[in-house]
């Protein structure tokens, strides 16, 4: 579980981090001074596949306020849990208007912590962090799959386009026939290409065996299609409105073939 601490004062800081401490004792906490190296972070984290559970941020700060940082952090993490921590308590009004989960009164105690978690958040000292996604897929740019950070090697260059069709149809089964069409747009189906698209389907499976993934793919009678639950991928994010996999568009999808030209519209289109 990943928790965020913001506060511009050093000393205030180390206080609160150390009562989360007790709360939270098998929580990783990230401290920061500077809300804008808070947001980096935050980004960081999503572009990881990791999810930020808790933030807990000071409202009245130098630099910007702990109500615009929390609506950066919303951006990124909508369903973070967001706790203010402040001296003024007239901001408990727009603090709330954030959909805060609680407001709390400097000096911030570890049982008052608990005391607000226990009554705004449900089962919270049972919750875990949703397990980071082992297998990422890179759209924008290039098509590229990543397993635990590291490239998967195909055997065949049209094994990697059949994968990168099933990406781009997000989950929808495909047929011998249609990938034929796609992946060979200017050769005539009959058995020659058939048994050909068969060769590269047996491909990609080896390929992705050799990863320890082939368990993407979903095979059944003369259908072919990919579990989308078990990626992270940029495009899928993008159509979610996730703020950086928007910033990370920049016009181009799989640029290694022509037939994503369509999506590459629609993506721009959005933009």
């Amino acid at each position: 579980m990943h928790i965020l601490v913001v506060d511009d004062e050093e000393l205030a800081l180390t206080e609160l981090t150390h009562e989360l401490k007790i709360v939270f004792p098998n929580a990783v906490l990230h401290g920061y001074r500077k809300p804008k190296e808070a947001i980096e972070y935050a980004a960081a984290l999503s572009a990881g596949g990791e999810v930020l559970s808790y933030a807990f941020l000071d409202i009245k700060m130098r630099t910007m306020s702990g109500l615009e940082l929390a609506r950066q952090l919303k951006i990124i993490f909508p369903k973070v849990n967001l706790f203010f921590c402040t001296a003024y308590s007239e901001y408990a009004i727009d603090a709330f208007g954030m959909f805060a989960k609680g407001y709390l009164k400097k000096p911030v105690a570890a049982s008052e912590i608990k005391r607000v978690l226990d009554e705004m958040v449900t089962d919270w000292s049972l919750e875990k962090t949703e397990a980071p996604c082992d297998i990422r897929v890179q759209t924008f740019g290039y098509f590229e799959v990543f397993v635990k950070g590291k490239p998967v090697i195909f055997e065949r260059e049209k094994s990697k386009e059949l994968l990168a069709y099933l990406v781009d149809r997000h989950g929808a089964a495909v047929t011998t026939e249609q990938i034929a069409v796609v992946l060979w747009e200017d050769i005539p189906y009959d058995r020659k290409l058939k048994n050909r698209v068969t060769a590269t389907v047996a491909a990609l499976k080896n390929s992705l065996r050799a990863a320890g993934i082939e368990d993407i793919l979903i095979k059944t009678w003369n259908h072919l299609s990919l579990d989308i639950s078990k990626i992270k991928c940029d495009a899928y994010d993008y159509e979610k409105w996730d703020a950086v996999a928007i910033n990370s568009f920049h016009g181009e999808y799989m640029l290694n073939y022509s037939w994503a030209e369509f999506t590459t519209g629609r993506y721009s289109h959005m933009k």
